[in-house]
């Protein structure tokens, strides 16, 4: 019976490691947007995003908290949290969904697949596939996409007195280095 144990838990620890090694977190992220407005452009970063991707089933989820966006004006990013985005009562943006495509964090290459899965901005959902790149260099992946989102979509609201100041549409570019989510 004392065999069985060991080789159960021998097994058990086995399977285990194998399943952590399929589940990445990010080590590095920008998320960069870009409004282009015919008085203005506006644009911001952000660094503070977190994210987990499970290669076993290709799912993954990432939040980016709304209020680590920079930008170079100070009184931009005080309108773009208090008036456009509400970052008090919406304090996060989420993508969550499935990686379609072939790939291997374990080989390198540039590997095309689409990430699709639902948005969430300013409190609405909006299912979405967004095409996406995987770059693989030296055993380090790094996820990279662009696309854009219409404030429309999220109900976000442009007030006519700055209309002409900020796009319809924000060009978004991401990228995601990742590393194996570590063991506790």
């Amino acid at each position: 019976m004392k065999p069985f144990l060991i080789a159960a838990t021998l097994l058990f620890s086995v399977m285990y490691q194998l399943n952590a090694q399929d589940r990445y977190v990010i080590a590095e992220s920008n998320v960069h947007f870009y409004s282009y407005a015919a008085l203005e452009n506006i644009e911001a970063d952000n660094s503070d995003a977190k994210a987990v991707v499970d290669a076993s089933s290709n799912a993954f989820s990432f939040r980016i908290p709304i209020k680590s966006f920079i930008f170079d004006k100070e009184l931009m990013q005080e309108h773009f949290n208090e008036n456009y985005m509400e970052s008090e009562k919406y304090p996060n943006g989420t993508f969550k969904g499935t990686i379609e495509g072939s790939y291997s964090f374990a080989e390198d290459g540039e590997y095309d697949v689409n990430a699709v899965g639902v948005l969430d901005i300013h409190g609405v959902a909006q299912k979405r596939n967004i095409p996406s790149t995987i770059t693989v260099e030296n055993g380090v992946a790094t996820i990279t996409s662009k696309f854009m989102v219409k404030l429309v979509d999220h109900n976000i609201a442009i007030p006519k007195v700055v209309f002409y100041n900020i796009a319809e549409e924000i060009e978004v570019k991401t990228s995601f280095v990742l590393k194996p989510l570590e063991k506790k």
